[in-house]
């Protein structure tokens, strides 16, 4: 049997001693509770920075969207007034004369010239040849002479108007048959009311 050189006081007091020496200071333990706390107040001032930071940048992007809706808003409002007003509606019945002609139009023959005309043919007629050519020359007479009568009597009783062509504003070309040109000219600028014509 073999005794051991340390009573069991002794032997108590020195396991102490080790034991003590194996665990940390309480210093130690203090600072590396400390180091923990600070390492997450850093990581929470991080959390923070890095929070700020994006709502920097998302604030720096609304303002720029703005800033570009406001510029665009502002050329919109230049372009539309930069931009010539709309033409004036097309008047349908204006236009420019561009032809004044005079129609001598025939009046109509009551028979009183053919009748006139006739007798006085036949007379004339009857001046020429003998006998049956007499006659024929006579007959002759009276138609043509009814014929010329009749024709005079339509120009006596004939009138004159005017055929006005008028270059309408929308494109197509009128012709108004007018009574009176007067105050009517060639470039005159005209409005077509019904079958007449009035400077403008």
């Amino acid at each position: 049997m073999i005794r051991s050189p340390f009573r069991p006081a002794a032997l108590a007091a020195l396991l102490t001693l080790g034991l003590a020496a194996c665990a940390p200071p309480a210093d130690d333990a203090m600072t590396n509770a400390e180091a923990a706390a600070e390492i997450e107040a850093q990581e929470a001032r991080d959390a923070e920075l890095e929070a700020a930071r994006k709502a920097e940048a998302e604030a720096k992007e609304a303002a720029e969207k703005a800033e570009a809706a406001r510029r665009e808003a502002e050329a919109r409002a230049a372009r539309a007034a930069a931009a010539p007003p709309p033409p004036p509606p097309v008047c349908q019945d204006c236009g420019t004369v561009s032809a004044i002609q005079p129609v001598q139009a025939k009046g109509e023959g009551s028979g009183l010239g053919a009748a006139a005309g006739a007798v006085l043919g036949g007379v004339i007629g009857h001046q020429f040849g003998g006998g049956s050519g007499q006659k024929a020359a006579t007959a002759a007479g009276a138609i043509g002479g009814a014929l010329a009568g009749n024709e005079v009597e339509k120009r006596m009783k004939g009138s004159t108007y005017y055929a006005v062509t008028v270059n309408m504003d929308n494109g197509s070309v009128r012709t108004v048959n007018v009574a009176d040109a007067t105050g009517l000219a060639i470039g005159g600028k005209v409005r077509v009311v019904g079958d007449n014509l009035q400077p403008r």
